[in-house]
């Protein structure tokens, strides 16, 4: 629902600005949350996010039935924000406690399963719901439920942690430190960042988040462009956006339940890592050729199922020979503000060629995107050799 109500409230013209002002939000809620990771440790960070987020969304909502619909700017940018940095930090968060926290690949394969298929379960129910009820008006119990969901999730997280034996705290490796370095180490609220920084095999990864967002951005942008102008209402956006958006999240299911472990086992994680930005090669240069709204609607559903039930888990896979600190504090920061950082280039490519060069919208903005993929190649392998050469020596990089 977000980029339809942000549509709705604010205009389709502001999405570029809204990707960008996001980015900003979550270098914010970063500091924080860093923080907290040391604060409260990683259950109690968990109740804490999802217990806020839930009371928010619950006040958007609100006032979302009982306010003035069209073009509520606050309300519009309120709902955006909220849900952009709630799909960074709850469930980074969450996979990190899940999967991330093992040092065991084997146990890691088995666990983000079912997370990934828990998730597209999810998803694809929520999709069909809102698919099939937005155009009779029912926005606004579907956002409900989504506060219910939200206040449960917690719950239920526990109890699979304390199954599992899931430590609570975060186990700094400081020994051999002095006092002094070693509170350091653990106050700096930016050591994730500097570990993104000094860290090769972590820009690796930055650079994945970073291109893959691009691209996504840039066909979102013409897909969500396209329905505003050819579909008009905002019932009628909504319904096609969650179709959209089940159709892209079934295709994740499919992988997730037989494709990602198939094709991670028989290829190898080094070779699994090159095939994603080779088809989004293709998929951004199908979408150039032929801007149509079902062309693009194509071509996003196939990044998006691929990239949730295929590439995403592998780049949750390549954190297993790696430290506490680099998983919980570097890796929040790659999916955050890597996340977001690409989202803002493909938004000010968009917002520029939007404003001052509208003709070159497709072809200009395609012309970038399959420059960043042409880096992504090699740097995917260099990430995948180095995975392998990690587990083989039985090293954790700190």
């Amino acid at each position: 629902m977000k980029n339809a109500l942000f549509m709705e409230l604010v205009g389709p013209e502001y999405l570029p600005d809204a990707k960008l002002a996001s980015m900003f939000f979550l270098l914010v809620t970063l500091v924080l949350y860093g923080k907290g990771v040391d604060w409260l440790g990683k259950r109690k960070l968990l109740a804490l996010l999802y217990a806020m987020y839930a009371a928010l969304f619950a006040i958007l909502t609100y006032f979302f039935q009982h306010g003035t619909v069209s073009h509520h700017l606050p309300l519009g940018w309120g709902f955006y924000l909220a849900i952009e940095s709630f799909g960074s930090l709850g469930i980074s968060h969450l996979w990190s406690l899940a999967v991330n926290a093992t040092t065991d690949a084997e146990v890691a394969a088995r666990r983000f399963p079912l997370l990934a298929v828990g998730g597209q379960i999810g998803a694809c129910t929520c999709t069909f719901l809102l698919a099939r009820t937005a155009e009779h008006g029912q926005l606004v119990p579907l956002l409900y439920l989504a506060v219910v969901l939200l206040a449960l999730a917690p719950m239920m997280t526990f109890y699979w942690l304390q199954k599992n034996n899931i430590p609570d705290e975060v186990k700094h490796e400081i020994e051999g430190m002095g006092p002094e370095e070693a509170s350091k180490v653990s106050a700096s609220l930016w050591e994730g960042l500097r570990l993104v920084m000094t860290r090769p095999y972590l820009v690796a990864i930055l650079w994945s988040v970073v291109a893959y967002e691009l691209v996504g951005t840039y066909l979102d942008y013409q897909m969500n462009s396209k329905a505003h102008e050819t579909l008009v209402t905002l019932e009628k956006v909504t319904a096609f956006l969650a179709t959209y958006g089940f159709a892209a999240n079934f295709i994740s299911l499919i992988f997730a339940l037989t494709g990602t472990t198939w094709l991670v086992n028989n290829w190898g994680l080094s070779r699994c890592l090159i095939i994603y930005p080779v088809v989004l090669c293709f998929l951004v240069l199908g979408a150039a050729s032929f801007p149509t709204l079902w062309v693009i609607f194509a071509a996003q559903i196939a990044l998006k199922g691929a990239a949730y039930g295929f590439n995403k888990p592998c780049l949750e896979l390549v954190y297993v020979p790696t430290s506490d600190d680099i998983q919980f504090k570097a890796k929040s920061w790659i999916d955050t503000a890597g996340s977001r950082g690409g989202k803002a280039l493909g938004s000010v490519m968009n917002a520029n060629l939007l404003r001052h060069a509208p003709g070159w919208l497709v072809w200009g903005g395609a012309s970038v995107c399959l420059v960043f993929l042409a880096v992504w190649m090699p740097v995917s392998r260099f990430l995948g050799t180095r995975y392998e050469q990690l587990l083989a020596d039985g090293e954790k990089l700190s």
